[in-house]
């Protein structure tokens, strides 16, 4: 039985053509690393919605999307999230902290909402923020999910 085998002869014009693919190949990964590294502003407390709005407690008083029926929360609850100034948060439930940490908030568009911009908030080192909204007496946190659960809350007196 007779093997057959190969050899690679060096060719000029292959390997000319292998390194212009390779600078290519590099080219385009740069580009495309550069165009994803596009920063959002932060924006630091107090936040512009009417000086330090957000800076309170809040109490929950629905949820509402997602694949489950709208849940309201009576006054009294005990369902809490605090902010403060120096950028910590806290949830409670009754007396109880269960959740702390820190958070931030970005202003930035979204694809769906260009050119309009948001804020998010980002708690802890999260990348994920959740939109935003602080009208008045009320606290509005959504979920960037089609089918997130968005929370509303009342400032508490």
């Amino acid at each position: 039985m007779v093997q057959l085998q190969y050899i690679y002869v060096p060719n000029k014009q292959t390997d000319i053509i292998m390194k212009i693919t390779k600078l290519f190949l590099l080219i385009f990964c740069i580009v495309i690393a550069a165009m994803g590294c596009k920063k959002d502003k932060k924006v630091a407390p107090p936040v512009n919605w009417g000086d330090a709005a957000l800076f309170s407690k809040w109490e929950l008083r629905n949820q509402s999307g997602g694949l489950r029926p709208d849940v309201n929360y009576a006054p009294g609850n005990g369902n809490i999230i605090q902010f403060k100034q120096d950028s910590t948060y806290s949830y409670y439930v009754g007396a109880t902290i269960t959740q702390h940490g820190t958070f931030h908030i970005i202003e930035r568009t979204t694809s769906m909402t260009e050119p309009d911009k948001f804020k998010f908030i980002y708690y802890d080192k999260e990348t994920a923020g959740y939109p935003l909204v602080v009208r008045h007496d009320t606290l509005i946190i959504g979920n960037n999910a089609a089918d997130g659960i968005e929370s509303m809350y009342i400032k508490k007196q």
